[in-house]
């Protein structure tokens, strides 16, 4: 009777830590990250880029971490990494508008 008792809590304990350490273990894995920081410069340094946005993984991606591009980032990667003119024209939100440019009516 006291061997079987012992047992149960033993087989017990040892359900509670598995379970306990599938919970926290997550907690603690550090998410895998793709970012390129040199893209984020290249946005950065461009000079009708809008201040404001600078330093925001939103400019190319979905959400906050990065992840999904949004339409600007997959228009960036079909332009090789590159700012064109043509991005700027397309995502007015995200350039100033060049001076040379007159506003339209």
């Amino acid at each position: 009777m006291i061997r079987q008792t012992i047992k149960a809590v033993v087989v017990l304990a040892f359900v509670g830590a598995f379970v306990l350490a599938g919970l926290i273990k997550p907690a603690f894995l550090a998410r895998a990250v793709a970012a390129k920081p040199a893209f984020m410069d290249r946005y950065n340094r461009d000079s009708y880029s809008k201040a404001e946005l600078r330093g925001k993984c939103t400019v190319c991606h979905i959400g906050h971490g990065g992840g999904e591009r949004n339409d600007f980032g997959e228009a960036f990667v079909d332009a090789g990494f590159r700012i064109t003119p043509r991005l700027r024209e397309k995502f007015t939100d995200l350039f100033n508008k060049p001076a040379s440019i007159p506003a339209q009516p």
